[in-house]
């Protein structure tokens, strides 16, 4: 027996299995506080970062070139500017980050892309129920170390 779909129950279901018909929060009701801030720039950071496989990421005889700054406006050192800050922020917290548990992490991963998205779009793969308290938790464990390393101010 086959079904009958009409023009109707089809838009329907693929607004359904796109998500149309569920309630998102959007980044302005997402608190973030100074870790979030932190650890969204570390994502950002992380996902510049794309390996071609098969190449090497620079030529050994051109490894120490350095192109002349000479003809940088404004804007391209503050872009270079920019991207220095978030590639030394990123360099302090990836080790922080490694350092958690597998479920943590993936709760630092899960609110980290969603803070970046700006709005919930990802769900946690494996512990769904327990992803706010995971998250909860991972902060309070990284919050001594980025305090240490002067990421965050405060204790």
């Amino acid at each position: 027996m086959t079904a009958i779909y009409t023009a109707e129950a089809a838009r329907d279901m693929r607004a359904e299995q796109c998500g149309k018909g569920q309630q998102h929060m959007t980044y302005d009701a997402m608190p973030m506080d100074e870790i979030d801030a932190v650890l969204t720039d570390w994502y950002e950071w992380s996902q510049a970062y794309r390996p071609v496989a098969g190449y090497n990421g620079s030529d050994s005889s051109c490894s120490n070139f350095q192109i002349s700054r000479q003809w940088m406006d404004y804007e391209d050192l503050s872009e270079l500017v920019d991207f220095q800050l978030s590639a030394v922020t990123g360099n302090a917290v990836e080790p922080i980050v490694l350092a958690l548990g597998m479920r943590h992490r993936i709760a630092v991963t899960t609110a980290v892309r969603n803070f970046a998205a700006g709005a919930l779009v990802f769900a946690n793969p494996r512990n769904p129920e327990t992803q706010e308290s995971d998250y909860a938790q991972a902060k309070a464990i990284m919050r001594p170390a980025l305090v240490e390393k002067g990421l965050i101010k405060y204790l």
